[in-house]
């Protein structure tokens, strides 16, 4: 999102980006207290908007509920007031506001839009397959219902249940429904996803847009399916390669990283050979069990290959992450471990070999974009699809198991690294991102669609 406010600032428009004072004060604090200062036209603005309590003991599917449920309470009233500030003449000296873009989660935007007869613009963070997967998920939901209210019934000891295929949506090729039991655990969290996706396909549908940030030679089959779903469907990505083409410095110092970077890590790499690190990151909310760490980290121990490995410190269900100190002599010299980085860096940076990855669609795409294939871990949501989509359509791909152990995590990095699999992968993950770079280019389709959004939503706003 905030990539896309930059490059809506570069073309004249003043911004007033939200977060909530929850975040905010994150930011702040892994950045500086002057990170968030912006712009005289490009501003920062807080909600007062309550966050569910948030650690490594309460699972990812129960916190987004608890925060989906916050924001269909509280999230509207306390947008409203900040909008009517931003607008009082008296009081303040920004334009009124002339559109609202939002995150298409935060769907309840598209009130105040209509009661200010302005447009709205929502932004999918995910892929098309991923939003499709989403959208029929009330459909997936009916064929995992038997299975939750009745784990013990002859169905479900047969797996006749979570074995079904799914290719009848788009974007789901190879999927079954087991792929969505490990989203939705309980019969409460299926009912609450398909009420809150309900509403949010209903209220997207009469958005004034709707942005997915990816590229039309990436998933144009499925973007072709989504399209008639909405008034208008702009992809536009990869979104930094587009910031790329910008050629202004005011903009590095505009970062909304939740984390505090260690670019020590960068150092690290520079001192490897080209192609020789395998990079592991699984983002800033996915957690794996104690068991998990130690069997991935003797894993990467036993390939003997260089990593770096990023291990936020709630990264253990319900512990802290504590690597053996054995696994940590062992590996002296040829691993890092850090708390986080700047992944675009890390992914782009000439000793970075392969990503094993948790699938979230930002690090999908960034891995794209430097051209990197993965080793996929999907835990979440529609991380299953992106990982479908990129081991068996895109090449760029091999999945490793849920419950995986060391033996698995080796053989896996050797392939990658050195193999002839790993080969070829590179060779696709290379040629994607050629085009992904020429879809973001001056004349690519990313950077047409985004003028033609500019013009036909945002110019037509302010007129």
């Amino acid at each position: 999102m905030l990539k896309l406010a930059k490059l809506l600032h570069y073309k004249g428009f003043h911004v007033t980006f939200v977060n909530t004072q929850f975040n905010h004060k994150r930011i702040l604090d892994s950045r500086g207290p002057d990170a968030l200062n912006g712009l005289p036209d490009f501003q920062f603005a807080t909600l007062p908007l309550q966050h569910p309590p948030s650690n490594s003991h309460t699972s990812l599917a129960l916190n987004f509920l608890a925060l989906r449920e916050i924001c269909r309470k509280n999230f509207l009233p306390l947008f409203r007031d900040l909008v009517a500030k931003l607008n009082d003449t008296a009081s303040s000296s920004n334009p009124p506001v002339t559109c609202i873009l939002s995150d298409a989660i935060l769907s309840y935007s598209l009130e105040l839009s209509q009661e200010l007869d302005i447009p709205n613009v929502f932004l999918w963070n995910m892929g098309a397959s991923g939003f499709m997967s989403f959208k029929h998920s009330r459909d997936q939901i009916k064929q995992c219902l038997a299975f939750l209210k009745d784990p013990s019934s002859e169905a479900a000891a047969n797996n006749k249940n979570l074995d079904s295929m799914m290719e009848w949506i788009p974007g789901m090729k190879g999927a079954q429904v087991r792929d969505l039991s490990k989203f939705i655990k309980t019969k409460d969290q299926a009912d609450s996803m398909a009420d809150s996706s309900g509403g949010d396909l209903e209220r997207a549908s009469k958005a004034s847009a709707v942005i997915f940030h990816t590229f039309d030679a990436l998933e144009g089959e499925v973007l072709s399916s989504v399209s008639p779903m909405f008034q208008r469907v702009y992809s536009i990505g990869p979104l930094q390669l587009l910031m790329d083409q910008i050629s202004d410095d005011r903009y590095d110092s505009i970062e909304c990283n939740l984390w505090n970077e260690e670019p020590e890590c960068i150092k690290w790499l520079d001192s490897k050979e080209p192609n020789s690190v395998i990079y592991i990151n699984f983002g800033s909310t996915t957690v794996m069990s104690a068991e998990q760490l130690v069997e991935l980290a003797w894993g990467l121990a036993n390939s003997n290959h260089n990593f770096l490995w990023i291990t936020r410190p709630d990264l253990i269900m319900g512990d802290t992450a504590v690597l053996p100190p054995e696994f940590l002599l062992e590996t002296k010299g040829r691993g890092f471990i850090a708390s986080w980085c700047p992944q675009e860096q890390v992914l782009n940076h000439q000793s970075t070999g392969g990503f094993i990855t948790h699938c979230g669609w930002n690090s999908i795409v960034e891995s794209i974009s430097a051209g990197i294939p993965m080793i996929c871990w999907p835990f979440f949501g529609e991380h299953f699809v992106n990982c479908r989509k990129s081991c068996n359509e895109w090449g760029i791909g091999v999945e490793l198991s849920s419950n995986f152990q060391r033996d698995e995590v080796e053989k896996l990095v050797e392939e990658l690294m050195s193999g002839q699999k790993g080969e070829n992968m590179k060779e696709k993950a290379m040629e994607w991102k050629k085009v992904s770079e020429e879809a973001a280019s001056p004349n690519g389709s990313s950077s047409f669609n985004l003028n033609n959004m500019v013009n036909e939503v945002f110019l037509l706003s302010k007129n």
